[in-house]
């Protein structure tokens, strides 16, 4: 009788734990559609300015850059075009300048505006619905050319953090899908894996580990495919916007990003931020000692992914995930939308995981949505935690070349 107690209990458990990630992605799902459809509800806010959003969120900040850019070159080239009555009365504020608080200055690169132009082609709430089922779409595009099944592609764009994306008015679907597809095509396919990554151009700080993998595995076609693709971008930008962009981005842009994130945590609480300097910061670290901690899990984390690619033995899908989760912890800068390549991840590493490893990879998935909430509920930023459980989890535990010996089979059902 015990020994069937024994037995029956690990699945009660599992179940347990189904039970709740199911109810707390339904949850998140459920307040992703009610913000979705209060966007056109009476009250909404008409107005940006420096301390207002539109419903549209950072997507409204895209699409008048994208905007105003257009307009300047039309000008510049003898056409006369002025903003209409609409966008002057919407748009109340300047995002070139560096006023407080910070939230809705620009911070992108010159690369990321070239995106923002073709938002600005249609009307903001257009532009706003028919650019989430672009990035969606795209991302699933090159996520099947990485061989991935369809049932995962749909579990990793359905994920927590992608609804949080969806509401922000980012383009995480899109940089985690080109992140996780480059990660896997780095061998099979090196010269197009090298094309997706200078697409993350757009947000430098999400591909840093992209370079290091193309150097360490010396997959010289995709680095030179990469360096070629980043030039092309960039000379793209120069008619459109000149060289005074990437002055203003290097200057400007830079020294507005220190100002947020080293600005007093009472004044600009970084709740969806995922960094370890954003972890720092929360449990009370100065500023110069938070870009300490940062710099040393940035070079750990660099190490780690050199490493981790000069091995032979490893899974590639394996490789890709240790590697997108190692990221996290080297890049200074990122937020909660910024998940949706860890979420797919995770979600690929369930098509390795034995069954009662499976639970482990969901509760991942699922943190990736939930840490802004949490975030705001303890006052500290745990995703950085999280990353480093993930990577010492599938190091050590979930490997495919590791030998039969896992601590944890004894949870099996």
């Amino acid at each position: 009788m015990s020994c069937e107690i024994l037995r029956t209990r690990p699945r009660i458990w599992v179940v347990l734990i189904y039970s709740i990630i199911s109810f707390l992605y339904l949850l998140d799902l459920a307040s992703t559609i009610f913000v979705l459809l209060a966007m056109r509800a009476p009250g909404q806010p008409e107005v940006m300015t420096a301390t207002q959003e539109l419903p549209q969120s950072d997507f409204a900040m895209f699409w008048y850059s994208g905007k105003q850019i257009l307009m300047n070159f039309a000008n510049s080239h003898g056409y006369h075009v002025e903003p209409t009555a609409w966008m002057k009365a919407t748009f109340q504020v300047n995002l070139v300048e560096s006023v407080h608080p910070f939230i809705l200055t620009w911070l992108y690169p010159p690369t990321m505006a070239l995106m923002a132009s073709l938002y600005s082609l249609l009307p903001l709430a257009l532009s706003f619905w028919v650019w989430r089922g672009v990035f969606l779409l795209i991302s699933a595009y090159v996520l099947r050319e990485a061989k991935l099944e369809w049932w995962v592609i749909i579990f990793g764009l359905g994920c927590p953090a992608e609804l949080h994306d969806i509401v922000g008015g980012q383009n995480g679907a899109l940089t985690g899908g080109i992140l996780v597809s480059a990660l896997l095509l780095v061998d099979s396919r090196p010269c197009f894996a090298g094309g997706l990554a200078s697409l993350l151009s757009i947000k430098p700080q999400l591909g840093i580990s992209l370079p290091v993998t193309f150097l360490s595995r010396r997959r010289w076609p995709a680095l030179v495919t990469f360096a070629a693709g980043v030039t092309f971008l960039v000379a793209l930008t120069i008619p459109l916007m000149g060289w005074s962009a990437w002055r203003w981005f290097l200057l400007g842009a830079s020294q507005s990003a220190v100002n947020l994130v080293s600005a007093p945590l009472r004044q600009n609480f970084p709740a969806a931020g995922v960094t370890v300097f954003f972890m720092a910061r929360s449990l009370g670290a100065t500023v110069h000692q938070a870009w300490f901690f940062q710099l040393i899990s940035s070079c750990l984390a660099t190490y780690f992914i050199w490493k981790l690619w000069q091995r032979k033995t490893i899974d590639q899908a394996e490789r890709m995930a240790l590697t997108v989760t190692a990221s996290i912890l080297m890049t200074p800068y990122g937020y909660l939308y910024d998940l949706v390549g860890f979420s797919i991840a995770m979600v690929v590493m369930l098509t390795r995981a034995k069954p009662h490893q499976k639970p482990v990879f969901w509760m991942l998935w699922l943190f990736a949505g939930y840490t802004g909430p949490l975030a705001n509920w303890t006052g500290i930023i745990w995703m950085p935690v999280v990353a480093v459980f993930g990577v010492i989890y599938m190091w050590f535990f979930v490997r495919s070349d590791l030998p039969n010996n896992d601590v944890f089979s004894v949870l099996a059902p």
